[in-house]
């Protein structure tokens, strides 16, 4: 009888192990405002529907985007890319205006004092996404047109 308790407890014993073990799971990313920081790489990525819509020469352009960005953890930024062909660069500061979950939004406001909302969404730690949207054709009410996609670089 000892030998089938003995048995019994051990088995109880590994269970509850495995069971602390398995929970531990994938450590929590940090909350979307402190993943920001850091310097990001973002590439147009244009929806198939939209695709569509546009002549194959805006296509072209808006596939050709490029952004870099620098958020620093004092609250400045600097942007530099490319846009139509033409190199820019800016600078500014941003700041949290809400988080929740992997979605961020942030308030920039440029060095010529335009400020805007960015709606920032997350994939783990070191891609997020920027909804780009505008008017498809001239007049038309304002679509999605697809997304920047950022990868951190440094």
């Amino acid at each position: 009888m000892s030998h089938v308790l003995r048995l019994i407890s051990t088995l109880l014993f590994m269970a509850v192990a495995a069971g602390i073990i398995g929970c531990g799971g994938a450590a929590k990313l940090p909350a979307p405002a402190e993943r920001l920081p850091g310097k990001w790489r973002g590439e147009m990525i244009v929806y198939e529907e939209t695709q569509g819509k546009l002549p194959a020469e805006q296509i072209t352009a808006l596939e050709q985007m490029q952004y870099d960005f620098e958020f620093r953890p004092d609250g400045t930024m600097a942007l530099s890319g490319v846009n139509a062909g033409r190199a820019f660069t800016s600078q500014g500061q941003w700041q949290t205006v809400k988080q929740e979950g992997d979605l961020l939004t942030i308030q920039s406001t440029e060095q010529t004092g335009v400020k805007k909302d960015i709606k920032i969404e997350f994939d783990g730690k070191d891609t997020f996404y920027i909804a780009v949207n505008a008017p498809p054709t001239p007049g038309a009410q304002m679509a999605e047109l697809g997304a920047m996609r950022f990868t951190r670089f440094r």
